[in-house]
């Protein structure tokens, strides 16, 4: 080729490339569907250990991660499904014994965890009984029961290990280490059984009917003994060995965690490839990357006033939905002053719920008038009846009592400032007011963040205080026995250490009755014993609220506050 024909096909090839990159920018294209899906949220982790897992976020997460033994259907009715079990443990179908205490579960076969590891029956019985025995804690350096270990109370030999290994860490002890560890043989050949590779049986110490619904809860789900030992825990967010949707990548506390599509899980894959969940400090910050578009998804917890901004917003879908999510006050019954049952009566004619559900949170929420949220099976509001503001009525008790306007009642309520959004500073200030109302109260507000603000509480150096509750599983039972229930460890947990051995009787009773009438009853009489006895003050119901981009889809508000990244997908 001489030089002139070379010149000619050089300036041709530049033509064609300038012509290519034309069309590229200007030729309309079909657009890209995502494959990434971003969060935000102001929740945060407190440990991804399965068995010790006992805040929203951390629950969550697993949710997304872990295979669990059965599962909430997706129509977010609350009912159960199968997950690794082949099916729903019933009377009808064997699952359940005709005396209620045994439960058989039956394993679908192949299911593995991220890893490759098998999950059968010895499986479950090391996570069940990981999740009853206590185990090294490296923050502490000691070794402890898991948080939410008293739901597995109800299993053959589990209350008789608790109640010897709690008596053996009392000052001084009241259990033997000898009694512990027989306790625990006990347990551990009595509680859960292996039949086969694919059987599994548990063995309860009295009927149980929440049990059915424990199965989906994630202290129960099955965790990798290669990832999982049995005497430590494993908080490191990292150490998840998925079993379910996602398999988690990258966990960055405070900034961000993501999600990727687990390949081994059996069932439906995850809707998109990638889930990054971002993390802000304030529902401010969640709803200024919402609206510039930072994020696909802002969930937990926006502000009720920029919810209302945004979900008037074109660009986006708004969504709010019932919750059984409830929050309350805290009184610890055990100290003075009040383990003097007039006081915490007093405050509870003098709060105003109105003007907190109305003034805070813009009437999206609903005022609660017993610990049973409205719309569950059972629910009374006692507290409407017993305590209608009255503050003629709370002066007369905090008179009797012995306080007056020269000696006033002199009380600290403790918050925490970020863990239910910035709304929890509001809460306080109102409550001030309300109590101060009565002339013989005086209020401090003091707030601590909730890693130093749980363990506060559990050690008893809070008086009266806000929390907030989630269900583990979505039966009347979940807003008595742990609130209320003291031979379990119930009360101590919340920080009330409220004792009732007759109320324990009768929450145990609730729990075996079949018959719907008479369980209405016994429920009826555990909430009259909570509003003569005030160990907390139910305050209001909150309501689930999501805000997304309109080319998202698939996201569920489900009663039991399962919220699912691997059904959400993009048009």
């Amino acid at each position: 080729m001489n030089r002139r024909n070379a010149i000619i096909v050089s300036l041709i090839v530049i033509v064609l490339i300038v012509l290519v990159a034309v069309a590229y920018v200007y030729i309309p294209r079909a657009p890209t569907t995502p494959t990434v899906l971003v969060v935000g949220t102001t929740e945060r982790e407190e440990t991804m250990d399965p068995s010790d897992s006992y805040n929203y976020f951390s629950v969550n997460m697993l949710q997304n991660t872990m295979a669990t033994l059965l599962t909430y259907s997706q129509s977010g009715d609350g009912t159960l499904e199968p997950m690794l079990l082949t099916e729903v443990p019933t009377a009808q179908n064997g699952g359940i014994s005709s005396d209620g205490l045994t439960y058989t579960l039956k394993l679908r076969s192949g299911a593995t965890f991220e890893d490759g590891t098998a999950i059968d029956a010895d499986t479950i019985k090391h996570s069940i009984d990981r999740a009853v025995g206590a185990k090294f804690d490296a923050a502490s350096q000691q070794d402890r029961l898991a948080v939410p270990s008293f739901l597995l109370d109800a299993i053959d030999g589990a209350n008789g290990y608790v109640t010897a290994y709690s008596g053996l860490t009392k000052d001084p002890p009241t259990h033997t280490q000898a009694e512990v560890d027989a306790a625990w043989a006990n347990y551990v050949a009595s509680g859960v059984e292996v039949v086969d590779a694919t059987t599994a049986k548990i063995h309860m110490g009295r009927v149980w009917s929440p049990m059915q619904y424990l199965l989906a809860f994630t202290s129960m789900a099955p965790v990798n003994p290669n990832n999982y030992p049995a005497d430590e825990f494993v908080p490191d967010p990292l150490e998840i060995s998925a079993s379910g949707p996602y398999q988690l990548s990258v966990f960055v506390s405070g900034e961000r965690a993501e999600l990727v599509r687990n390949t081994r899980f059996f069932g439906t894959p995850a809707a998109v490839e990638k889930v990054v969940i971002r993390f802000y400090e304030t529902d401010a910050g969640l709803a200024l990357a919402m609206a510039t578009g930072e994020i696909d998804v802002a969930y937990r917890n926006l502000h009720p006033q920029a919810f209302q901004l945004l979900s008037v917003d074109a660009r986006f879908k708004a969504e709010q939905g019932d919750s059984p999510v409830i929050r309350y006050l805290v009184f610890n019954s055990r100290d003075p002053p009040f383990s003097d049952v007039r006081l915490r009566q007093a405050l509870a004619y003098a709060v105003d719920r109105g003007q907190i559900v109305k003034t805070v949170f813009l009437d999206t929420t609903q005022p609660l008038y017993s610990l049973i949220p409205r719309g569950m099976f059972g629910h009374e509001d006692v507290f409407q009846s017993a305590y209608p503001r009255d503050l003629a009525r709370a002066r007369a008790l905090l008179t009797a009592a012995g306080y007056s306007e020269a000696n006033k009642l002199a009380i600290t309520l403790w918050y925490t400032p970020a863990r239910y959004g910035t709304t929890e500073a509001d809460v306080a200030v109102l409550l001030q007011s309300q109590w101060q109302e009565t002339g013989l109260i005086s209020v401090t507000l003091n707030s601590q963040e909730w890693g130093t603000y749980r363990q506060s509480f559990a050690a008893g150096q809070f008086r009266v205080f806000l929390l907030g509750w989630f269900p583990d599983y979505l039966d009347p039972d979940n807003y008595v026995f742990p609130f209320l229930h003291y031979a379990s460890g119930g009360t101590t947990s919340f920080g009330s250490w409220y004792q009732n051995a007759t109320l324990d009787q009768l929450i145990e009773l609730q729990a075996q009755q079949s018959d719907p009438t008479q369980r209405a009853q016994t429920l009826s009489d555990i909430q009259d014993a909570l509003a003569a006895d005030v160990p907390y003050i139910p305050l209001w119901q909150t309501a689930q609220q999501v805000v997304y981009k309109k080319s998202v889809t698939g996201v569920i508000l489900d009663d039991s506050q399962f919220f699912r990244y691997f059904t959400i997908r993009f048009t």
